[in-house]
């Protein structure tokens, strides 16, 4: 390390790359910086280190890398979403796309498009100089002539890319591939005193307002993790400007940085990447997965869990080889891993059939029991369509936490606290503190009970606990149509044990937006009634069917969504058969509602009564009624 030390100074190398990534206007920051690495790696080396400390230090992966991963530019990579790829996964993620010495890799291009300190391009490099060792039939550095070694540099320049749009980060990645190449140029120079080591193709720049038409072999990285809430402004202008297909809603920065790789990629070209397991379901990514399914062959995707300290996600490692074939796509099996050795292999033309969601958690029982019930009965949102019912499903009133609300002078209207800026969402004037108010109360004076109304505080499955009370005169709140908060199901956003939570209320009481308040106003069947669809969206069921189809990929239960219960398969008894069973589950649906919190085993009781009612009602056979409970208790 020493040495090469020593060439940094004699070559001037940092001043050079302060010129060539035009930075000088931090230049004093970056000496300083680098300066104290130096100090610290001479100081370690003067004294007696042990063999660990000097392992440590003359692994350039670790060092130079982490010296601007860890220390020199955290606050700042973390508002870009940029975080340290450890090298086992890197390692992974190369050998997954085939890019070994044992293939021939030589004449192919490789980019990171977010390559930072060079994680990846610094592996890759490893890889390709144990390829060229190959063809020279060489063993080590030692037996390397001059020739062999200006041929593998050259290689290196010609076919080794990376993008970063910080100039610092680019810096030490070319550091650290004078540090990879170091053996090499001493050969070379043995022989030549004059040579000097490239500038290699480490490309300070924006990746997403690339438009050359280069195209490459291999595409990997570690992308930004960034929701759209988070991006800056400027980047949200250069996407849009950059004709993405995937950019619609609310997306991640890392869906873009998936799309911008594909398309960088020649015709069977490989893509690989570590990115968060959100793209498996969730419904924000299903833009992206589509692009995914008709532009790529799904190679492989290893869900191995969180990697990173900060942020905390889970993640997954994706591989993906261009395809422009229809036919090829769909005979195409997706190799599925987990991170406890868990294998299988799915066809990636049943994507489809799960609305392109990457369900990779499934297994047969899984697909047979969801397929049974998307296949045999009508979804919430179909039923509310129906002219013969009538169905209103909505949240709760827009509040923050507190339930505190802001009054805009200007506007003479009453808002929620804005989250960020105390801005006007209307007019755009400033807010003032002083103009907060509650609305929310615990308890209220008689003289003032008209200007109430009782508010959900909270709920537990079949019961509501708490009440309080809601101004309802305040100009500008959007307290919504009364009508869906009288005799209706209140659901939580939130599970209670891992289950669905929701109650009756037939008292006109409303609800802030973490509730949804679903109402059958009008049916033709006298047994669907609330009752009775309570019962079936409190049912394991209907819990196994939701946390599988949207949440299980991350073994938590999902938040809630409106969207989501739409989705929900319901049975409509309309034969005298499925009649009597929504007859027993409305009484016993009221039995629970009628029960204090105190009578737990009484209630637990019940719910499994209710519990195999609704498996008769849905026709799940015997067979898969016990794993689906054993799913759900062991959760």
């Amino acid at each position: 390390m020493n040495e090469f030390i020593k060439y940094l100074k004699r070559e001037d190398l940092i001043r050079k790359l302060l010129e060539h990534y035009k930075v000088n206007q931090i230049k004093q920051i970056v000496e300083e910086h680098f300066n104290k690495f130096i100090e610290k790696v001479e100081g370690i080396e003067d004294k007696k280190a042990s063999k660990n400390e000097l392992n440590l230090l003359n692994s350039n992966f670790n060092s130079l890398g982490k010296f601007y991963e860890k220390t020199l530019l955290h606050k700042e990579r973390k508002i870009l979403g940029e975080f340290y790829t450890p090298k086992s996964i890197v390692r992974y993620i190369l050998d997954a796309m085939g890019y070994k010495d044992s293939n021939n890799i030589q004449p192919k291009k490789l980019i990171d498009i977010s390559c930072g300190s060079g994680s990846f391009i610094i592996l890759a490099i490893r890889v390709l100089i144990s390829s060229c060792f190959k063809s020279f039939n060489r063993h080590d550095f030692s037996e390397i002539l001059p020739k062999e070694a200006r041929n593998i540099v050259l290689r290196i320049k010609e076919n080794i890319y990376g993008i970063d749009v910080n100039p610092l980060a680019c810096i030490l990645c070319q550091i650290n591939i004078h540090f990879e190449l170091f053996e090499l140029m001493k050969i070379i120079k043995n022989k030549d005193k004059s040579y000097h080591l490239p500038m290699f193709n480490i490309i300070n720049s924006n990746s997403l307002a690339k438009n050359d038409t280069e195209q490459y072999d291999y595409v990997v990285g570690n992308p930004p993790y960034l929701f759209i809430r988070d991006i800056p402004n400027d980047q949200k202008q250069i996407i849009k400007k950059g004709n993405f297909n995937t950019n619609n809603g609310q997306y991640d920065y890392y869906q873009i940085f998936i799309e911008l790789g594909i398309r960088l990629l020649r015709s069977k070209g490989i893509l690989g990447y570590i990115v968060p397991d959100s793209l498996l379901a969730l419904s924000n990514r299903s833009i992206l997965r589509k692009y995914i399914y008709n532009n790529t062959k799904i190679r492989e995707i290893y869900n191995i869990g969180p990697q990173f300290e900060d942020p905390i996600v889970s993640n997954i490692i994706l591989v993906l080889e261009k395809e422009s074939d229809v036919q090829e796509r769909e005979r195409n099996s997706i190799k599925v891993k987990f991170s406890n050795q868990e294998q299988r292999e799915i066809s990636q033309n049943s994507l489809k059939e799960w609305d392109y969601k990457f369900l990779i958690h499934l297994s047969d029982e899984d697909i047979y029991i969801i397929n049974h019930l998307n296949n045999k009965f009508p979804k919430l949102k179909d039923l509310i369509k129906k002219d013969d019912f009538k169905i209103l499903l909505s949240r709760g009133i827009e509040l923050t936490k507190k339930g505190e609300i802001i009054l805009c002078e200007n506007c003479r209207k009453y808002f929620p606290i804005p989250k960020k800026v105390l801005n006007c969402p209307e007019c755009k004037n400033p807010l003032k503190e002083e103009q907060i108010e509650k609305i929310i109360f615990d308890s209220v004076q008689n003289e003032d009970k008209d200007k109430f109304k009782l508010f959900i505080d909270s709920i537990n499955r079949y019961q509501v606990k708490d009440y309080s009370f809601i101004i309802i005169d305040k100009k500008g709140i959007n307290y919504k149509d009364f009508e869906i908060y009288i005799d209706r199901i209140i659901i939580r956003q939130l599970s209670q044990n891992n289950l669905i939570c929701a109650t009756y209320d037939r008292n006109l009481s409303l609800t802030s937006q973490s509730f949804y308040n679903l109402r059958i106003c009008q049916s033709p069947i006298i047994e669907f009634n609330n009752l009775y669809l309570l019962g079936i969206i409190n049912s394991k069921l209907l819990s196994y069917y939701f946390i599988k189809l949207f949440g299980s990929y991350k073994k938590l239960f999902p938040r809630i969504l409106i969207e989501k219960i739409k989705d929900f398969p319901i049975e409509v008894p309309e034969n005298n058969n499925k009649k009597e069973l929504a007859s027993k589950i409305i009484k016993k649906v009221e039995i629970l509602l009628d029960l204090n919190g105190s009578e737990v085993e009484k209630s637990n009781i019940i719910q499994k009564e209710i519990d195999n009612l609704v498996f008769e009602l849905y026709e799940i056979p015997d067979v898969y009624r016990e794993p689906i409970l054993e799913f759900i208790n062991n959760i």
